[in-house]
């Protein structure tokens, strides 16, 4: 699984490395799931995606997001104009980031033919947002958790969290590994980033073991109801 955005500049980049690992022979397309986003204030969207392709050395992208708030007229025509780009091929499955309340949420899932089939939105131990969570069940979309553990200059505080490394200890398992599992078992996906092949292979190793109902009622306590963004 592969995130990037047009924000971040680095498409480019992403489709080089893309393209290297299938010519080597390491991946096939078909093995990839490619996410990218675009931002609400373009005034040339359907050249955006087209831009995004090219970039990416791709036929089609598995996931397309409105990466954040807009206006309202900006929303749509973000939104409309993935719309158009599943219906031509373009991209395979569309959503939102960045909007955590059923009031911001809900015209998503209201007033387009194609619903979103995943919101991407900061979570973690500490902000869980489970009442938007399973709103966004009910339309068969999924939450989709940036920063699982913790994100930029907060990994520690979710890693080293007394309950957390508890349970931890208790499956012969590291803190980030729990906190993934409990990612998992509470329906979210996680998409944990890393440079390091040791910890990008510890973060899949998860489906050996399961977290007890009393271990997620633990975890679940730990819940501020606070973010460390704000977008």
């Amino acid at each position: 699984m592969i995130d990037t955005a047009k924000y971040y500049d680095n498409e480019e980049a992403v489709g080089r490395g893309i393209r290297r690992a299938i010519d080597d022979g390491l991946v096939k397309r078909e093995d990839l799931f490619v996410t990218s986003k675009l931002v609400p204030w373009s005034n040339s969207l359907d050249e955006d995606i087209d831009d995004s392709l090219e970039k990416l050395g791709l036929e089609y992208i598995d996931l397309m997001l409105l990466h954040q708030h807009g206006s309202d007229a900006e929303d749509k025509a973000v939104y409309k104009a993935m719309e158009r780009a599943v219906k031509a091929k373009k991209i395979r499955s569309i959503g939102i980031s960045n909007y955590y309340t059923e009031k911001t949420a809900k015209r998503f899932f209201a007033d387009f033919e194609i619903k979103p089939a995943v919101v991407q939105n900061e979570n973690h131990v500490f902000y869980q947002n489970t009442d938007f969570k399973d709103y966004a069940k009910r339309f068969g979309a999924v939450v989709e958790s940036y920063y699982p553990l913790g994100g930029r200059g907060h990994t520690e505080d979710v890693l080293g969290n007394k309950v957390v490394a508890k349970i931890a200890k208790a499956h012969g398992k590291s803190a980030a590994q729990v906190v993934l599992r409990w990612h998992v078992q509470s329906g979210y996906i996680a998409i944990p980033g890393s440079k390091n092949p040791d910890h990008i292979a510890e973060n899949i190793s998860i489906f050996d073991f399961e977290l007890t109902d009393d271990e997620m009622k633990q975890i679940a306590a730990l819940n501020t109801g606070h973010r460390y963004e704000n977008w």
